[in-house]
């Protein structure tokens, strides 16, 4: 086990937070069957001295980074009123100083979306994202309603108020086994849905997941021969779409870190914060929000109501956390030849899979990490070998 960082070095988040990851409810109004979220009968909904307590301490302390996202997300975000997101908005902006740009993001699941959403859109700093699977008869198997119908032509609909009134949206597809049979399918119904980006998660073992259909053997090989075929069917479509997972291994390449990368995002204390309806809050992965550790318990990190966003230098659980945290990055750092990639991994995976941060390989680093990364490299050197430049995966990203 590693020693517990000098005192205070884990905590310089001054001019470090990127993401800012707001639960406004636990609810959701569908009933997916890879869902991970605990809570989500929970129809309570943030209060507004709660929002406002987090925006003023989050701003006084000068954590934000000059670019800072603001995520409504852990629950449907639609589901709370448009007039909620106003009065929030307006209180994270009051607090704000000028140099700092504030985005705000919704990640929905599209069935809610309608002309007054669009509207509401239109008149903010926002970006949205759907969450679709691919056509309705793979999107349906596992995106239902509480009474167990398919959701696909409601979520087509909300679609359709978006491209109606000319907002750009990204999408996520979440990839269980069946989606691996039908890569040609899946991208070209995203090709043609005109979405700007299509970003595949894969059926994840986290919080209350337990299970995936992409754990046991053979599903690797039929992974990398589904990414293969996507990247090629992607880079040589006339869609205007880009795909997350080949823009990040490019990006990791680009990066002037590369080769001496120190963790991620998810992995380093203070660039993610991420905040419950009730106030509890944590850093490090988003989905570690609600989530238990088995000898440790809540891993909630206090309360916005009467704690400090930063822990202080005594804060036992923190120290516990950041020090498991540290040690599994160590390990991946010295026993795999993809941590300039992925940067150690990301804590709510191994937790999920493993039971603890110490470990390294996961099922979802197996696949969303090496495997991936494989095969654009592999697309890339192929690419490389073309005659026409502009067939090349380089000049298309």
């Amino acid at each position: 086990m590693l020693s517990p960082p000098p005192r205070g070095s884990a905590r310089n988040w001054r001019g470090r937070l990127q993401l800012l990851v707001v639960q406004p409810t636990p609810f959701c109004n569908l009933d997916c069957s890879y869902c991970y979220l605990p809570d989500r009968d929970n129809k309570k909904v943030m209060a507004s001295v709660t929002l406002e307590t987090l925006a003023r301490k989050v701003f006084a302390a000068d954590l934000p980074a000059r670019h800072l996202s603001v995520v409504w997300h852990a629950g449907e975000p639609l589901v709370v009123s448009t007039t909620w997101y106003e009065q929030a908005f307006a209180t994270i902006a009051r607090h704000c100083p000028l140099e700092i740009d504030v985005t705000h993001h919704f990640q929905t699941n599209g069935v809610l979306i309608d002309d007054r959403w669009c509207d509401f859109i239109q008149a903010h700093p926002v970006r949205i994202g759907v969450s679709i699977d691919g056509p309705g008869w793979l999107h349906d198997r596992h995106r239902r309603t509480r009474n167990g119908g398919g959701t696909h032509a409601r979520v087509m609909k909300g679609i359709d108020r978006l491209k109606a009134h000319s907002i750009p949206f990204h999408v996520i597809c979440v990839l269980t086994r069946e989606s691996l049979e039908h890569p040609d399918a899946i991208v070209d119904f995203f090709s043609d849905l005109g979405c700007s980006e299509l970003c595949f998660n894969i059926e994840e073992v986290e919080a209350d997941h337990h299970t995936s259909s992409l754990q046991g053997l053979g599903i690797e090989p039929a992974f990398r021969s589904f990414f293969d075929r996507a990247i090629d069917r992607s880079c040589n479509t006339s869609a205007a779409m880009r795909v997350r997972e080949i823009d990040g291994v490019l990006g990791a390449m680009r990066d002037p870190s590369f080769g001496n990368a120190r963790g991620n995002s998810q992995n380093e204390p203070g660039r993610i914060l991420s905040v419950a309806w009730d106030g509890s809050f944590n850093t490090y992965s988003p989905e570690l929000l609600g989530q238990r550790h088995p000898q440790w318990g809540t891993l909630s990190l206090g309360n916005v109501l009467h704690d400090d966003l930063v822990p202080a230098a005594d804060h036992l659980l923190f120290e516990r956390i950041d020090c498991e945290i540290r040690e599994g990055i160590e390990r991946c750092r010295a026993e795999c030849k993809y941590f300039d990639f992925c940067g150690g991994g990301a804590p709510a995976n191994k937790l999920g899979e493993r039971g603890h941060f110490a470990c390294t390989e996961t099922m979802y680093c197996r696949l969303t990490q090496k495997a991936v990364t494989d095969c654009v490299l592999s697309a890339l050197e192929r690419d490389l070998a073309v005659v026409d430049p502009s067939q090349r995966l380089l000049a298309a990203r």
